[in-house]
């Protein structure tokens, strides 16, 4: 499975691509501009000096004076007059540079002057700085503007996306925390963000439908179970004195023995629906403070006496006192449930369940099959490990629902070729 990301985490890395991409494509575009800029403030300089060497200098300047004056003077000096020079323009041309000991390009700008009424060609010229100088430098300045943009970018565009997505993210935390059981609706954060509102207008409509559908299904149960109560006990009383008749042959009692134990199941998963049906109505306020280990002898003993005519040994290993506040009509039918799917789903004749009380964890283990059960199925209302045992699967989902309702956390887990089941009791 891929490793997943957060919405933040994922937008900053491709905001961060992106910005990177373009700052490198700006790179090119921006020397371009700084070489221009540059060769600008070149060209207004070697025109200063040409027009300040004509307005300054030029007028007492005599034809003996060139000599001196080009010997010191490499970027304005004077030349004989030649048609050649292009005049009243800069250019870009290539000269040798005695300091860098290569050729470098310089601009240039030739004008017409006269000393002593002779024409001559006045050359004004400044180096222009080299491609790896102004390559190194613009470097330097523009990757500290680009960490400094990179980080300070980053750090905005995190901080506005968390405001501009806490919203969603309550909200998301509201529907993890949503439990339809409980039967309360969220409620979400007002927002001013459009897109925001929309979804938690449809979410509160999808909550508010399946709530109703879910009480309705659940006063259908409860009515059903209520309503089967009475045919129920009719139809076993009817085979309880069927069962009393003296002449019935074999066959006729196999079957109304048959009868007896589906109506005894059907007894069973109509007891269970209907406390199923009062926790999720939460017909169950009542507590007071219990026991934990005297209830659990209480309950223990004639569940022993089922496991040993199955065969199946059953070890108490440690027994820590601990008192909680609970149901305890509640807690004897956790308790039961447990213990009853311990034996039903274990190995018959050679079968062990270990049972223990350590601080505030109860938990029970049983041999049985040597694969571990379905995490997502085993709490499941009407779901079975197995066809071939005994039972409507309502067992641990009432032990699941009891832990809801008192803030319990019920666990399981497959070890040593063992099904664990841990209850670990909080503080209600």
């Amino acid at each position: 499975m891929a490793r997943l990301k957060s919405l933040t985490t994922k937008s900053l890395f491709r905001f961060f691509i992106f910005t990177v991409v373009i700052l490198l494509c700006c790179f090119p575009l921006l020397y371009t501009l700084m070489e221009s800029k540059y060769a600008e403030d070149l060209d207004d300089l070697i025109q200063f000096r040409a027009e300040e060497f004509k307005k300054e200098k030029l007028p007492s300047f005599t034809a003996n004076d060139i000599g001196l004056w080009n010997e010191y003077n490499e970027d304005l000096y004077i030349l004989p007059h030649d048609e050649k020079y292009p005049r009243g323009i800069v250019r870009q041309e290539e000269y040798f540079n005695k300091s860098e000991g290569h050729t470098i390009d310089y601009r240039i700008f030739y004008a017409d002057i006269f000393i002593e009424g002779e024409p001559y060609t006045l050359v004004s010229r400044v180096p222009m700085i080299e491609f790896h100088d102004l390559f190194n430098m613009l470097l330097t300045q523009y990757g500290v503007v680009f960490i400094i943009l990179i980080i300070s970018l980053s750090i905005v565009y995190v901080f506005v996306s968390k405001r501009l997505w806490k919203p969603f993210y309550n909200t998301l935390q509201k529907i993890e925390r949503f439990d339809l059981a409980l039967g309360k609706e969220p409620e979400f954060k007002s927002t001013d963000i459009r897109e925001f509102v929309s979804l938690n207008e449809q979410l509160s409509r999808l909550i508010k439908e399946n709530l109703k559908i879910y009480k309705q299904q659940k006063e259908f149960v409860e009515n059903a179970s209520h309503e089967l109560q009475t045919p129920l006990a009719v139809f076993q009383s009817q085979l309880d004195m069927l069962l009393q008749q003296p002449d019935l042959t074999e066959t006729e009692t196999n079957i109304i023995q048959s009868l007896y134990s589906t109506s005894s199941r059907m007894t069973r998963l109509n007891k269970n629906l209907l406390l199923l049906a009062k926790m999720d109505n939460e017909q169950f306020q009542q507590r007071e403070t219990v026991n934990f280990p005297t209830v659990l002898f209480d309950q223990l003993s004639p569940l022993k006496e089922m496991a040993e005519s199955n065969g199946i040994e059953v070890i108490v290993e440690s027994m820590s006192p601990l008192t909680i506040d609970a149901n305890l009509i509640l807690l004897e039918s956790l308790i039961n449930n447990l213990i009853v799917n311990a034996i039903r789903h274990n190995v018959k004749g050679k079968g062990i369940i270990h049972i223990a009380l350590k601080d505030n964890i109860f938990s029970i283990s049983n041999t049985g099959q040597s694969e571990p059960l379905n995490p997502d199925k085993i709490f499941r209302r009407f779901s079975r490990t197995s066809e071939e045992k005994k039972g409507n699967g309502l067992g641990l989902s009432i032990v699941r629902q009891i832990c809801i309702l008192h803030n319990w956390e019920i666990i399981y887990e497959f070890r040593d070729n063992r099904h664990c089941f841990s209850v670990v009791f909080r503080p209600f």
